[in-house]
């Protein structure tokens, strides 16, 4: 009778301990992208209340994800070093920390400042989702992604409705203390439901090379296409290609050691569907640092 009901709830072939640990990870980046956006509808009122510009307070937003692109890549050395449960821990008490740090901001610098470090706490947080899968899913991967992928799609389009009716309600602080309890409930569920780390930790060097090319070349992409219209974000989305081909390059020379492995891409599957979330979230989030400007 159990199993029956076990396999009625559940896609056949896929074991429960698998849905445990897609569950968990899921809650990391859903959270760090409805951070993403949830700020968007509120950065007129945020913007009055702390003395300050609307040009400045988009900072708020432009901040948060370029800190989060400065650390995208570091989070597959950070997991060979650290141990993914361990990591996603760290990250995830951290990035509530963050967010009461936001949450308790007095003034637009302070503000600016704490988004800043909660981007980079969720640039490494955010990736994991699919590599915490991809080691206890195994074959059904693609199809625990598949599930796994809604809600994280689905963050950054309720981020500006939830702002919506927090500030009808509260201060813009609550956009932010609405992380804690969330956070609780994460860092909980990563405690008691996430595997140990089995695997034995892995000691590779630091490509220092590869991440001084990577990291600030897409910050300088991302930035240089938030501001293409200007001369200025011409030449710092320019100096942004310049550096990710450098990267590609290096990459290419050091294989398996480079900080990113750029030989992934020959895969098919795997080429296609970073190209698809690719245009996706630039569609995405290139409105959400657009429209910044117009309210």
């Amino acid at each position: 009778m159990s199993e029956a009901s076990t396999s009625a709830s559940a896609p056949r072939g896929i074991g429960s301990s698998v849905w445990k640990v897609a569950v968990v990870a899921v809650i990391g980046p859903f959270m760090t992208q409805l951070d993403s956006t949830v700020v968007n509808v509120s950065l007129s009122t945020i913007s009055h209340t702390l003395d300050a510009s609307i040009a400045t307070a988009q900072w708020v937003v432009s901040g948060y994800l370029l800190a989060m692109a400065l650390m995208l890549p570091l989070n597959g050395w950070f997991v060979d070093r650290i141990g993914a449960k361990r990591l996603y821990l760290i990250c995830f008490s951290t990035f509530t920390l963050a967010s009461i740090l936001c949450g308790a901001s007095r003034t637009m610098g302070e503000l600016i400042a704490a988004r800043v470090f909660q981007g980079l706490v969720g640039g490494v947080l955010a990736p994991m989702t699919q590599m915490m899968i991809a080691r206890v899913a195994g074959k059904n991967m693609a199809r625990v992604m598949g599930y796994t992928a809604l809600p994280i799609l689905l963050a950054p389009i309720l981020g500006p409705v939830l702002a919506g009716t927090i500030l009808a309600r509260a201060a813009w602080s609550w956009l932010f203390y609405l992380n804690v309890p969330i956070g609780i409930l994460g860092v909980v569920l990563a405690v008691l439901l996430l595997p140990r780390d089995t695997m034995s930790l892995q000691k590779r060097p630091f490509d220092f090379p590869g991440f001084v090319l990577i990291s600030p070349g897409l910050v300088a992409f991302i930035y240089g296409l938030q501001n293409a219209s200007h001369t200025e974000g011409q030449w710092v989305l320019l100096a942004g290609v310049v550096f990710l081909a450098g990267f590609l390059a290096h990459a290419v020379r050091k294989g398996s050691s480079a900080l990113i492995d750029v030989t992934i891409f020959t895969q098919r599957t795997f080429s296609v569907a970073a190209t698809t979330q690719f245009f996706a979230n630039g569609l995405l989030f290139g409105r959400q640092l657009v429209v910044p400007l117009y309210l």
